[in-house]
């Protein structure tokens, strides 16, 4: 366990009325003073461990386990995916942890915490955190490779989620904070968790996945809502029919939101899309309205620097230190910056080069393509997978206007499904099991 010294945090809606609202959790409204009644009767319950791995699938019981293990001092480790492999992996270099969540995990002999709402009927305080602390160790996807910690205080929470919400105009608004991504994942760990405690926003205890379970819980809240999502996710509202009358905003992050995505989006539900980006390691630090900017605008305290070799970093009010990012970027006089791709993303065929995000956002676009993604073959040439009605040929004639003739998909196959995580990416093992299954 570290030692840090411990410093008051400035003052935030955290500290604010006890009687305004922070959670809906069961139908009912969850009041601050609440909140902090719950996460004093949890800790106490807590077992006397180290480590806690957060499992939790209920986003307040989620909160609640977070904050009640920063009471007792404890880590809490965000698993990139919930298989019990990749949890048994990461806990052979944390001995001591014990799995917090609803229910017994299936794997027998593993030490688990019942987590259960303790429901405190009267209001507390705000206990005394130790804000420089490590408090997350939240991991990589393992998009890029293996799964890597990246430890988080709930100082360098605070400040992005502050800095966030005011540069999205979010910050003075009492709305509904519903998200489609687990909170063990850092894009729904930072919205729906992070920025309703450090705002007037609210937080939305489920999960709903399916497009007409979304649309009926939006329209059905007490609040107008601001929808977390993903591309992927978007996808599917987009071909409901009702009306999303109570629909405040859209959020999306995980994989880029192409204009076209983002046109259908604004015309079908109603509000123009608001990208953020970043990453497990820097949290997010830039937004774009995408239909009305290419360009990523830093949030207020965030700056990217580039060095001669043309790494960059973000320096920002969050984070203790610089830190590199894996996209390669051009980054403008007034601070805006455009993604030009990740250097394990980009392709060469032919002597010429493309990234392999592009080449499936394109894909993505053709109408009548429900899912798909490229890769390249042993022999060096470009092939696709994809979830379609559509042919071969009118696939390519999708792609021909925008793409050299060298990166038409040479093989394309047809699946049912391309499996995917609660965030809509493919993970680098599955992409590969999915890859060696149509070989």
């Amino acid at each position: 366990m570290q030692e840090s010294h411990k410093i008051p945090a400035p003052p935030t809606p955290l500290y604010s009325n006890h009687t305004a609202p922070f959670a809906l959790y069961n139908d009912h409204v969850v009041s601050r003073g609440n909140l902090w009644a719950d996460v004093a009767a949890l800790a106490a319950q807590l077992p006397d461990q180290p480590y806690q791995f957060n499992l939790c699938e209920n986003r307040y019981l989620f909160c609640l386990c977070l904050l009640a293990a920063a009471v007792r001092g404890q880590i809490c480790l965000l698993p990139p995916a919930g298989q019990m492999a990749v949890i048994l992996e990461i806990l052979r270099d944390y001995p001591g942890a014990y799995i917090a969540r609803e229910h017994a995990p299936q794997q027998k002999g593993l030490d688990w915490f019942e987590v259960i709402a303790p429901n405190a009927a009267s209001a507390a305080s705000p206990p005394d955190f130790d804000w420089q602390r490590t408090a997350v160790i939240a991991f990589t996807s393992g998009s890029t490779g293996k799964p890597k910690p990246c430890p988080h205080s709930l100082h360098t929470f605070k400040t992005s989620a502050e800095m966030a919400v005011s540069s999205l105009g979010l910050a003075k608004q009492q709305l509904l904070m519903l998200s489609t991504t687990p909170p063990q994942h850092m894009y729904g760990l930072e919205t729906s968790v992070f920025w309703p405690l450090f705002s007037q926003l609210v937080l939305h205890d489920g999960r709903p996945f399916f497009a007409e379970d979304i649309r009926q819980t939006m329209n059905t809240a007490p609040w107008p809502v601001v929808l977390a999502s993903t591309p992927t996710h978007l996808r599917s509202l987009i071909k409901t029919t009702g009306a999303w009358d109570n629909l405040a905003g859209i959020i999306s992050a995980t994989d880029t939101l192409s204009a076209k995505l983002a046109g259908e989006t604004a015309a079908i539900l109603g509000q123009s899309p608001r990208e953020i980006y970043g990453s497990t390691e820097t949290l997010s630090f830039a937004s774009r309205e995408t239909l009305l900017e290419n360009p990523w605008r830093p949030y207020d305290g965030c700056r990217l620097h580039q060095y001669e070799s043309g790494q960059s970093c973000l320096q920002a009010a969050h984070l203790p230190i610089a830190v590199p990012l894996q996209d390669t970027v051009q980054i403008q006089a007034d601070g805006c910056f455009t993604v030009l791709g990740r250097d394990q993303d980009m392709v060469k065929i032919g002597g010429k080069r493309a990234s392999l995000t592009e080449l499936n956002r394109r894909l993505l676009d053709i109408d009548g393509v429900d899912d798909g993604v490229c890769f390249i073959q042993d022999n060096g040439r470009l092939a696709a997978v994809v979830v379609s009605k559509l042919d071969s040929q009118a696939i390519r004639r999708g792609l021909q206007p925008y793409l050299d003739e060298v990166f038409l998909p040479r093989k394309i196959h047809f699946v049912t499904k391309i499996p995917r995580n609660g965030t809509g990416k493919l993970a680098k093992t599955e992409l590969e099991n999915l890859l060696e299954s149509l070989s």
